[in-house]
């Protein structure tokens, strides 16, 4: 991979505001768009703008064969066993509320017991706190070890026969990867024994390492096409086929219908059942162009050794200055990072990131959506600094230069 090449391919660097370099650090939140991604999708509303699925006239069925394709290619992308496993919806977030309302819900009962772990994004927990509070089912989850912030192996008992559902976080939006070599597939394999479906929630892994839905052995699986350089409002839900008629339509209308009466109706089969009314189009189409684009100019291998380079200078810049806090197992992410979250001390992540925006540094700050797991290290809110392909050195140079003056500046205020 040519990091300069790669930069190139994306409009919002070039030039920049006056000449100044754009120093773009919440990759996390939302990753920039290719140029092939921003040209599939203008060129669909420009040149072949129709609904799919219902037309027979030529631009219809040119728009359907597009979206088709779209599918298939992401079915590819994660090593699907059939294209009819991938639901489109609108992001990771609709994608587990959509299992949850349309298969927890309809499924579990009382003395039912759904595992998380305490590093879930609150799409990830929320759905499930739902589920428990109107089946009667019970929330458990797998602890973070607050010294080395990895997830501690569970305990034998914590996957059990009352367990219907293992839903995890495949990395962290604020500590980056929490899974020690190895447990992951353990948990994934202790919850098919006791007879569990998986969830995977791939949101920050989509982008950045190469997913097996087949190897992994998950039987959901949820991503966003905007972290990986393709539209916003767009992501897809990965279904294994064995669960096709065991889920229920998420919502039903327009499309999904094989035959509907006034008193009754029945579904079409998986992928239709899952997609009703005109779906987001040109997102779906641009979603498999960031998959081309992926296939085209990335190497997995490359851009993690790529990123882990740099995710180690930035956590040795952080470290350098001094009255700083980084969170997440700092040697784990200097071999494997893309993100770095910090506190420093006597300045609130808010302050922090507005004066390196005014700075020209776009950085995130909060508790990114993680409030349970703040509360649980005992932080109100970090800044967060987030890597990826299109990034260099420059920028990390850039970023720990303007902390370290805004620190001294702000102290001296």
């Amino acid at each position: 991979m040519d990091i300069k090449k790669i930069r190139e391919k994306f409009p919002i660097f070039k030039g920049g505001d006056g000449g100044k370099r754009l120093v773009y650090l919440d990759s996390a939140a939302t990753s920039q768009r290719a140029d092939m991604v921003i040209d599939s999708v203008h060129d669909f509303y420009s040149r072949g703008n129709a609904s799919v699925h219902r037309g027979v006239y030529e631009l219809s069925e040119r728009a359907t064969g597009l979206y088709e394709q779209a599918r298939h290619k992401v079915a590819k992308f994660i090593n699907a066993a059939d294209p009819s496993e991938i639901v489109f919806t609108s992001g990771t977030t609709e994608s587990i509320n959509f299992v949850a309302d349309a298969w927890a819900r309809e499924h579990f009962k009382e003395g039912d017991e759904i595992v998380v772990t305490q590093a879930e994004h609150h799409a990830n927990l929320l759905p499930w706190q739902r589920v428990a509070q109107r089946t009667g089912a019970k929330l458990r989850f797998i602890e973070v070890d607050q010294e080395t912030f990895f997830l501690k192996d569970p305990p034998k008992d914590l996957i059990n026969k009352n367990t219907k559902l293992v839903s995890l976080i495949h990395i962290s939006n604020v500590l980056g990867n929490v899974w020690e070599e190895g447990l992951l597939e353990s948990v994934i394999k202790r919850a098919h024994e006791v007879g569990a479906r998986v969830l995977l929630d791939c949101a920050q892994s989509i982008a950045h390492k190469k997913i097996d839905v087949q190897a992994l052995g998950v039987d959901f699986l949820a991503c966003s096409a905007h972290k990986m350089c393709g539209p916003t409002g767009v992501g897809a839900l990965y279904i294994k086929k064995d669960l096709h008629d065991a889920v229920e339509p998420y919502q039903v209308g327009g499309s999904m219908v094989h035959d509907a009466e006034y008193e009754t109706a029945n579904w079409q089969p998986a992928p239709m059942k899952f997609e009703a009314g005109t779906p987001a189009i040109a997102q779906v189409i641009g979603f498999g162009a960031a998959v081309d684009f992926f296939n085209e100019h990335v190497d997995f291998v490359e851009l993690h050794n790529h990123e882990a380079k740099l995710c180690a200078q930035l956590v040795d810049g952080l470290n350098s200055i001094g009255g700083i806090t980084i969170l997440g197992n700092q040697c784990d992410m200097k071999m494997c990072g893309h993100l770095a979250a910090f506190v420093v001390d006597g300045i609130h992540a808010h302050d922090v990131s507005a004066m390196l925006g005014m700075r020209g540094v776009g950085v995130r700050a909060g508790h990114h959506c993680v409030q349970p797991l703040a509360k649980l290290i005992g932080v109100e809110a970090s800044t967060r600094a987030s890597l990826y392909m299109y990034n260099e050195s420059e920028d990390i140079e850039v970023l720990v230069r303007e902390l370290r003056d805004l620190i001294k500046t702000f102290k001296e205020a």
